[in-house]
């Protein structure tokens, strides 16, 4: 019997210095693509080239913009989080590998509340990759807020 995930919310956590440097990739993307558009309008061979060059260009500057805000979103709920979450370890019920080019695993975690709440988190990280192949019955750390519902698994040292 598969256990449905909880409407408990996973925070990516994001420490402030990894905020900075997606930020600066965030704002090198926008740049080059906002060039490849003005460099577009310069290009003398066939039309449909001007304009594939200035559609791709566009979607890049979207994919630089959307970084931005990801990150900043990303940042406040980790700081939240960090303020008012309690550090505890979550419970690995059970891991399922997600197939793909590298090794990146599903975790099934029991979150240690009154009730038995049960969260997915989908990782290629260390120490997810460790306490996935030593499921059932491991532990990762993970920052938990009761009364927000939201948590999220820790994967470095945060400096606030």
């Amino acid at each position: 019997m598969p256990v449905e995930p909880s409407e408990w919310t996973e925070v990516e956590l994001t420490s402030s210095r990894g905020a900075v440097a997606q930020r600066w990739i965030a704002v090198v993307l926008s740049l080059t693509g906002a060039i490849g558009v003005v460099f577009s309008f310069f290009m003398q061979p066939e039309w449909w080239a001007v304009i594939s060059m200035g559609l791709v260009s566009l979607f890049i500057v979207v994919i630089g913009i959307s970084l931005w805000f990801n990150t900043g979103m990303n940042a406040a709920a980790t700081a939240e989080l960090l303020e008012v979450g309690t550090r505890i370890p979550f419970r690995v019920l059970s891991a399922e590998e997600v197939a793909d080019d590298s090794i990146i695993y599903r975790l099934l975690l029991r979150v240690p509340a009154d009730e038995l709440v049960v969260v997915h988190h989908q990782c290629s990280q260390g120490q997810c990759v460790e306490a996935a192949r030593e499921a059932p019955g491991s532990e990762v750390p993970a920052i938990l807020d009761r009364v927000t519902k939201s948590w999220g698994v820790v994967h470095s040292r945060f400096d606030g």
